[in-house]
């Protein structure tokens, strides 16, 4: 579950980084994942973003210096360290299960849970 708060806390914190910063981050990101799935190991994954740098083909897509896309991207990631610890602490989740069940609002499945996250 911590994974979870983890991933929603990060992915609000990205959608709140003002554009064109936000397209720029999230098109390295995505360029960068497609290479860790398509590699086969550590070093070849390091390869593939040398051959195929996302950096580059971002400053191409963006029309941007290849220098200030790097430099874009690292002062995102420092600030999301930050900001999405900081926030990930805020959320609380409320197990709503059993309130559920008493009011006929879900099924009887035991392995199913309901809860409602809350921004304290």
């Amino acid at each position: 579950m911590n994974e979870r708060r983890y991933e929603f806390a990060r992915h609000q914190c990205i959608q709140r980084l003002p554009e064109p910063e936000r397209s720029v981050y999230l098109f390295v990101e995505k360029r960068e994942l497609s290479l860790a799935d398509e590699a086969v190991s550590e070093n070849h994954y390091v390869r593939l973003l040398q051959q195929q740098s996302p950096i580059f083909a971002a400053a191409e897509h963006f029309k941007m210096e290849a220098a200030v896309v790097f430099e874009t991207v690292q002062r995102i990631e420092a600030s999301l360290e930050a900001k999405v610890s900081e926030y990930e602490k805020r959320l609380k989740l409320i197990d709503y299960t059993d309130e559920f069940r008493l009011q006929g609002l879900c099924r009887g499945d035991e392995r199913v849970k309901y809860y409602f996250l809350v921004e304290g």
